[in-house]
């Protein structure tokens, strides 16, 4: 870690000088000067790794002190240049009334003699810690050390592409417990509600285990209800009961929210009364966290059950003394090595393992003593290494210190694996540990995103950040660091998460190295890190805590994540005349939560320095944040403050702005920022013509509701675009300028009619990077035929339309439809069949035909129709009456999603022959329909007995 810190200094302090060398006379040698003190660092960090790894005390120190200066060092680079931001504007004026001595007006001379005595001191320590080396006989560290990394190791290009991976899922010896489990969830003659405990320590596998058996379909055509809850040790009552509710499909997200507690725990149990249902209770701590569940469970004799896990036997108990807890053990010592050859050489099974790696191999198994988890990452770790002797002894080796007596030895394991890591992947693993506990998972887009403004992505020849940054996301997958939660049809990861022991070992190394810190609600008296990078509040009540986060810390910090949805509500007290322009800035509209708009006041009131006196009662945090790289404030309206065009080192943004309120025209200042996410549930934002100014940095523009663009553009207007989501179309249409947006890969404008037809089918066909397209048409107004029939537009993969089609065209070689494998209609008000043409789209794997796509009666997959198709949806067709399926169409559908189509009478009978079916689900249908799929006597359940997972719901039950 402390290398790729280095490393970004060594290229800042390079880019620096050739970007100001003009301005930097004076300063100039010290800086170059530094700059090789860094590069020497740099190449000594390579060969000291493997004996950092290994536990060597000196050499970790020496490290340490090395990240600590190259800390200092990012930090004076960073504020010279934001110094120097505030010089060259000069005259232009602050965006804020509030100001200090220096933000606007510093001069050239006072910049340059404040950077001069900066970097003398850091120059002073850099060659006090470089003397050390020798001093403490760090010199002699190599890397011929065992277990370490080659310099070549290091630089070999990721190869996550050609090797398989084995998923935990995949743990040995589970079959016989799943096959046990089973069936005590199934037996039908207790006599009260059962909970059957699955118990053992952390990582021994009980949430893989627990998945296994809820997701069996017997056991989900046995229960009519099913949930799955993650207790963990940071939960709410309401959290709980709220995920509850929400997979019961009791009551609609609206109504939820305001509800009372105690109304929403009566409202599941009440729903449950009746129902045999499966709640599924995973990482269950304390007797407490039990009794507050068993509140919303009812009590009835119908077979109900729920399947518990917890490392605390006690829990088990407490919860039934009538069913013994099902102790999960460790592997034994054949289980253990077919495991860990699954991992290591997935090509060969174990009987067939190389002779000369076999009792090595059992040796470093022996270390994981039977633990699953430890093993997998073992066995990942094996698989990168090359098959022989050597590589295999030197792991071994490595494997026998990091163990211990005791019972961190797993997290031992496991910090081996992070320590092998690239060095440039490592900040991008201690990245999670800003996530909750209760919720580890996280979309990968965003993460990588913030991995890109961060600075941890560097583009790599042709390749883009974007494409970096997923082979980085990709390899810890592969080493078995991140799981995979979902992927989207592109085959990219859509949601990743992380094993929780592996998100103690990512908090631990972070914690360590000031990388991260979490302000968490239950947390008492803060106990803080010098020179934080970066921050992260849990929970509503995080502000409490916050409050204590002194403000000599804060200097440094360069990002911010809020996980939370309450904050702080308090009086705002003035003494000056500002008051008003301040309690304007903290005014949330269509709210009575004081929350998020004091954050980026602080962020900017601190920046530029206060005229008022403003007494908040509680949080006292997010001081002197002018070195800010990220802000993701996502989920509570703000209003953006003038002054954020101030944090001229914001690379990505995410808020929600508040009520009507449009973004300040400063944030054109930010010349630097490559993410902008806005988002506005309840009308259209209005961006200032100053987004056009932006210009070459500026990488993903995305609003999350439809967003409207003052002004016109420049000719050379956001080049370097790639995502342009949800803007509305307007006469920057007709400048041409999409045209020339040429990185563009995703482009979604809503409002469409035909005045910007021709434009838009023009700048269309010269868009080769763009693979996903979302229109949508302005009221009454067609989306235009011909956008569907261009045939220099065959490289869309991603297709979605809203609004009204006259018709789909004939597909054919020329057709735009030609290599689509993910199309969704809506409002499209088509009268002929649509699947008879959509049909014949080779590529097709997913279709969604959602409100009233089609407004006829009758539907048709034909013969041999739909090859490629996966998954689809049809939903809230109100005309739809009639479904035909033809011999042989559709046979590679794995999904199929039915709901709110009121007047369709039954399932085709064509249904029952598509083999490869393995989910249907069925919800927002009438009971006349629902009724037929009825197990065992239902008219059509010889259309859906072969599918293994068949999720139906009631719509009059819902009602209910």
């Amino acid at each position: 870690m402390a290398q790729s810190i280095v490393s970004t200094v060594v290229g800042k302090l390079g880019e620096l000088l050739i970007k100001e060398v003009n301005f930097l006379q004076g300063v100039d040698e010290e800086l170059t000067s530094l700059q090789s003190d860094f590069q020497w660092f740099q190449a000594f960090l390579k060969d000291a790794d493997a004996t950092i790894q290994g536990g060597n005390e000196r050499a970790k120190t020496w490290v340490n002190q090395v990240r600590d200066v190259a800390y200092d060092a990012e930090d004076i680079i960073d504020t010279y240049i934001f110094k120097i931001h505030q010089h060259r504007r000069g005259s232009h004026g602050c965006f804020s009334s509030l100001m200090t001595t220096y933000a606007c007006h510093p001069s050239r001379l006072t910049i340059l003699h404040e950077l001069g005595n900066e970097i003398g001191k850091v120059k002073r320590r850099a060659e006090e810690i470089s003397a050390n080396r020798s001093k403490y006989g760090i010199d002699s560290v190599g890397a011929t050390s065992s277990g370490s990394l080659t310099s070549n190791e290091a630089r070999l290009p990721l190869s996550w592409k050609q090797t398989p991976v084995v998923e935990e899922v995949d743990v040995i010896g589970f079959d016989e417990h799943v096959k046990t489990l089973v069936q005590l969830l199934l037996a039908e003659d207790e006599d009260w509600r059962a909970v059957i405990s699955i118990v053992g320590m952390g990582g021994l596998g009980k949430t893989t285990l627990a998945k296994r058996v809820s997701s069996e379909p017997r056991i989900k055509q046995h229960f009519a209800c099913h949930a799955w809850v993650y207790v963990s040790q940071a939960y709410t009552d309401r959290g709980l009961v709220k995920s509850m509710a929400k997979q019961f499909m009791v009551v609609d997200e609206g109504r939820m929210n305001n509800l009372k507690y105690e109304d929403l725990k009566k409202v599941v149990y009440e729903h449950l009364k009746e129902r045999k249902y499966l709640v599924v209770t995973d990482d269950v701590w304390t007797r407490r966290d039990w009794d507050n569940i068993k509140e919303v469970l009812p009590e009835m004799a119908n077979g109900s059950k729920v399947l518990l896990t917890t490392r605390n036997r006690e829990v088990a108990l407490h919860a039934d003394r009538r069913s013994p807890p099902f102790d999960l053990k460790l592997l034994g010592e054949e289980e253990s090595w077919e495991l860990f050859c699954k991992k290591a050489i997935p090509t060969k099974c174990a009987e067939h393992c190389p002779p000369n790696l076999e009792e090595i191999g059992r040796q470093m198994v022996a270390k994981c003593s039977g633990l699953p988890l430890a093993i997998v990452v073992l066995g990942g770790l094996a698989l990168r290494k090359e098959q022989s002797e050597e590589e295999w002894r030197k792991l071994l080796k490595s494997v026998r210190w990091q163990l211990r007596e005791s019972e961190d030895q797993i997290s031992k394991i496991l910090a081996l694996s992070y320590h092998h890591l690239p060095y440039y992947i490592k900040p991008c693993f201690l990245y999670f540990a800003m996530l909750p506990q209760d919720s580890s998972l996280i979309n990968a887009r965003d993460l990588m995103l913030k991995w890109i403004a961060e600075g941890f992505i560097e583009a790599r020849d042709e390749e883009t950040m974007e494409e970096v940054a997923e082979e980085y996301l990709e390899e810890l997958v592969h080493r078995s660091l991140i799981q995979v939660a979902e992927r989207n049809v592109l085959g990219g990861i859509d949601t990743c998460g992380i094993h929780d022991r592996l998100l103690d070992l990512a908090i631990s190394e972070a914690k360590g190295m000031n990388f991260i810190h979490v302000i968490k609600n239950n947390e008492g008296n803060i106990v803080t890190l010098q020179k934080t990078r970066r921050l992260a509040l849990h929970g509503d009540k995080s502000w409490d805590v916050a409050q204590q986060y002194p403000t000599d810390s804060a200097g440094s910090l360069r990002a911010i994540t809020f996980f939370g949805t309450k904050w702080w509500k308090g009086d705002i007290n003035t003494d000056t005349s500002c008051g008003k322009c301040i309690r304007k800035i903290l005014t949330l509209e269509g709210s009575d939560q004081f929350g998020f708009g004091f954050v980026l006041f602080f962020v900017s009131w601190f920046i530029v320095g206060p005229r008022a006196v403003v007494n908040f009662q509680r949080p006292r945090i997010l001081i002197s944040m002018k070195l800010l790289r990220v802000i993701d404030l996502h989920g509570v309206a703000i209003i953006l403050p003038k002054a954020i065009g101030e944090l001229i080192h914001l690379r990505y943004l995410n808020v929600q702005v508040g009520g009507t309120k449009s973004i300040p025209s400063s944030i054109g200042e930010l010349t630097n920022l490559q993410t902008l996410q806005i988002q506005n549930e309840y009308s259209t934002t209005k961006l200032p013509s100053a987004i056009w100014k932006l210009q070459s940095n500026l990488r993903h523009l995305e609003c999350r509701s439809s967003c409207s663009i003052k002004g016109q553009p420049s000719a050379d207007s956001l080049p370097n675009l790639q995502t342009l989501s949800s803007i509305k179309a307007g006469k920057w249409l007709n400048t041409r300028l999409l045209e020339k947006m040429i990185n563009l890969r995703k482009l979604s404008i809503c409002d469409i009619c035909n005045s910007y037809e021709k434009a838009l089918l023009d700048s269309l066909g010269k868009l080769n990077n763009l693979i996903e397209l979302e229109l949508t048409s302005e009221d009454e107004h067609e989306i235009p035929t011909s956008i569907l029939t261009a045939s220099h537009q065959k490289h869309f993969r991603l297709l979605s339309l809203k609004g009204k089609l006259e018709k789909l065209p004939e597909v054919n070689t020329q057709s735009l439809l030609t290599n689509l494998i993910m199309l969704t209609l809506e409002l499209s008000e088509l009268k002929e069949d649509p699947l008879a043409t959509l049909g014949k789209l080779d590529n097709l794997q997913v279709l969604v035909l959602r409100v009233n796509a089609f407004v006829g009666k009758e539907m048709v997959c034909l013969e041999r129709g739909f090859p490629q198709l996966k998954q689809l949806e049809i939903l809230f067709l109100d005309t739809f009456e009639e479904w035909k399926i033809e011999e042989e169409a559709m046979p590679r559908l794995r999904k199929l999603i039915i709901a709110g189509c009121m007047n369709l009478v039954m399932l085709p009978h064509g249904l029952g022959k598509i083999t490869s079916l393995q989910q249907l689900n069925v919800r927002n249908m009438p009971s006349a329909f629902t009724q037929r799929l009825r197990a065992n006597d239902g008219d059509d359940w010889d259309k859906v007995q072969h599918i293994p997972l068949l999720e139906v719901t009631d719509l009059d039950l819902e009602e209910d």
